[in-house]
């Protein structure tokens, strides 16, 4: 069993979802139709770490533990996250969650359509959050923030992955409220989606293809980075299924990297 995908398959059986919050990453209008029963819509996707230097990493993380706290995470219950098919909102709180420390974190793997092909149940009713008390533990391992990664470009040893669109990347285009265009020097580009097909990650095989022929050794210590540190973590653990070791989500991604004018960039 994953230790961070878990199949529909796996959690037909009632007994398998005793106890186990389900935290639903899609809009308001698909959550209405229909949503595991007993899941609460909740994601913390919109919320943007500014700042990942040490002491905004724990700000950041305190702040999280409040928002998971308040619709009842904590580190002992058992969480399942998913949205419509796998994808980076139910990826960013799967990476989040065990950033924090929680102790049996998943992802539904195909997301919630998948979840309806296998005949799983389903309900139309408001779920309304418990609060829990949720004390962050910060697993360093997991992230790297802004500081250490620009002293360690171009470092033997550590990819820096951008996993944005390819106009992102080549600086052609930008989400709007990022300060400047381009990438992390150095940075390989893999978009995200190729890692995926038919809405679940693709066989570790063919993830390891793609990373090789992209020049992305297996044995080096790779940070992805997008926007906000979400298709970066749909990346994170599409890797982490083709058996990667070594990575750690740059959670600021290009919104803090472009911000911040003392931090360099290229454009091809």
């Amino acid at each position: 069993m994953s230790d961070f995908l878990v199949e529909p398959q796996e959690l037909l059986d009632e007994a398998a979802r005793k106890d186990v919050l389900f935290l639903d990453g899609r809009r308001s209008a698909p959550y209405e139709a229909g949503h595991i029963p007993g899941a609460v819509k909740f994601t913390t996707y919109y919320e943007l770490a500014l700042d990942t230097r040490r002491a905004g990493l724990a700000a950041f993380a305190q702040d999280m533990a409040q928002r998971y706290g308040a619709v009842g995470v904590s580190r002992e219950r058992p969480i399942i996250v998913y949205e419509e098919h796998t994808g980076m909102f139910a990826a960013r709180d799967l990476w989040m969650l065990q950033w924090l420390g929680c102790r049996d974190v998943r992802m539904l793997h195909g997301g919630y359509a998948e979840w309806k092909a296998a005949g799983g149940e389903s309900e139309t009713e408001l779920v309304q959050p418990v609060a829990a008390r949720f004390d962050p533990e910060m697993r360093d391992e997991l992230v790297i923030g802004s500081a250490e990664l620009e002293k360690r470009l171009r470092t033997p040893g550590l990819t820096v992955l951008d996993v944005r669109e390819a106009a992102e990347y080549e600086g052609r285009d930008n989400t709007p409220c990022c300060a400047r265009r381009g990438h992390v020097p150095g940075a390989v580009w893999v978009e995200w989606t190729e890692l995926l097909e038919a809405g679940q990650y693709k066989s570790p095989e063919e993830i390891r293809k793609l990373a090789a022929e992209k020049g992305v050794d297996v044995k080096s210590e790779i940070a992805p980075y997008c926007h906000r540190g979400a298709r970066s973590a749909a990346a994170y653990y599409a890797l982490k299924h083709a058996g990667f070791a070594k990575l750690r989500n740059f959670l600021g991604s290009w919104h803090e990297w472009s911000a911040r004018g003392d931090l360099p960039l290229e454009k091809p």
